[in-house]
């Protein structure tokens, strides 16, 4: 970093060291030598194929003409694509994807947009070259990485809440059935014993309980209660055993 006026040129050029140069020179020849094999085999096979000798010139323009060589260029366009998303990935994007966050970050009409504006916003701000054009796809690739993680966490979130109030309602409905019934007292046993047994010593020798050590008061507690002990597996075990023997 030499000064403020030069920050996004030096975070579009940072990107450019890979760690994984050597690798890729490497591998781009060996996907071109196994390329010219195929291709010199295939080539053997023609010539043999056109200029046996135990045909005649006339069966020879034949075979010649109908010998379909498959030099198998998918195969080499495949391993090149998979070479450069192999090289792509040892790219040191680190400190650009974290500059260009930051940025989005702090700009709340920013991170409100859109990927697709906030990459306009970078391709204005990049230089208009093959190492600008390089470093824009990667911050591409983050931001549509980040909108897709923040619907998926919101997503999670919205599932995790769907759970909770599912069994909110079920301690409700449970606690309903036991007290409807006349288990009351049965419940809180239940509960005390658990306490009881989760209980742990202090270093002053004091009985310490778990929290919560929440009993069922009665008809005007149920939805306090469900609030309460939705949190804790075992208190909503104990609840809908009871209510399962009652019903």
């Amino acid at each position: 970093m030499r000064n403020h006026g030069e920050k996004v040129k030096d975070m579009a050029e940072s990107v450019l060291p890979s760690t994984a140069r050597t690798y890729a020179r490497e591998q781009r020849r060996r996907v071109h030598r196994r390329q010219r094999t195929r291709q010199r085999d295939l080539l053997v096979i023609a010539r043999r194929t056109a200029f046996d000798g135990a045909l005649t010139s006339e069966l020879a323009d034949v075979a010649e003409t109908d010998f379909e060589a498959d030099f198998e260029e998918r195969r080499r366009a495949q391993d090149i694509a998979q070479l450069v998303w192999a090289r792509r990935a040892a790219d040191k994007t680190g400190p650009l994807t974290r500059w260009a966050g930051a940025q989005v970050d702090r700009d709340a009409s920013l991170r409100e947009a859109p990927p697709s504006e906030q990459v306009a916003h970078f391709a204005r701000l990049v230089p208009d070259n093959l190492i600008g054009r390089h470093a824009l796809q990667h911050i591409e690739s983050d931001l549509e990485y980040r909108a897709r993680q923040a619907e998926w966490l919101r997503r999670k979130a919205a599932r995790a809440e769907a759970k909770v109030d599912a069994l909110r309602n079920q301690v409700v409905r449970d606690a309903g059935t036991i007290l409807r019934v006349g288990r009351h007292r049965e419940v809180n046993a239940a509960l005390r014993a658990g306490y009881r047994a989760r209980a742990t010593a202090a270093t002053d020798g004091t009985i310490v309980f778990p929290r919560p050590a929440r009993f069922l008061h009665g008809g005007h507690d149920v939805t306090e209660f469900a609030q309460v002990v939705v949190g804790h597996a075992w208190i909503v075990q104990v609840v809908h055993a009871t209510a399962n023997r009652a019903a």
